[in-house]
Parts: structure tokens; C-alpha cells; sequence
């Protein structure tokens, strides 16, 4: 699972996660007005997005070894019974 973090595709999805994870966010005081939940879905979406082609890089790539396609596996499965769910 190592070799996949430290590869192009892990990289790119832990450093898109990580960006989304700093954005700043509005100051909530009295008066302050909550984001919409637009936002939020598309927070929603473009992690879950993220998270599959991450999955599906390594899965289809075959480059990586069984643990790593398990964790893949197991992501996507994720992300799809998230979706399933709402």
C-alpha cells in the first residue's frame, strides 16, 4: 500500500484531499450565513470522486500488489454504499 501513496496517482489524490482539507472556511459568528447545501454536495462529489480514481487506478493498473487492491476494493465499495445510502 506504500508504493501506491508514493506513486503519480496517490500523490495526486492525498495532495487533492489534503487542499480540499485546508480551503478556508467562512467565520461563523452571529449573523454569519451557513453555505448552502450545494457546497456541501459538492464537497460530497468531488471526494467521492477522488476516492474512485484512486480505487480504479489501482485496481486496473495491476501495478500494485494484493493488499493494495484490497484497499482499493474496499474504498470504492465505500464510496458506493455512501451513495447507495443517501
Amino acid at each position: 500500500m506504500a508504493s501506491f501513496f508514493l506513486s503519480i496517482p496517490g500523490l495526486l489524490a492525498c495532495g487533492a484531499l489534503g487542499g480540499l482539507l485546508l480551503l478556508p472556511r467562512s467565520r461563523r459568528g452571529l449573523g454569519a450565513v451557513r453555505q448552502p447545501d450545494s457546497t456541501r454536495a459538492g464537497m460530497q462529489i468531488v471526494t467521492s470522486g477522488v476516492i474512485l480514481a484512486a480505487g480504479l487506478w489501482v485496481i486496473l493498473s495491476g501495478r500494485y500488489d494484493a493488499d493494495a487492491q484490497r484497499w482499493a476494493s474496499g474504498a470504492i465499495g465505500t464510496v458506493v454504499g455512501y451513495w447507495l445510502k443517501t
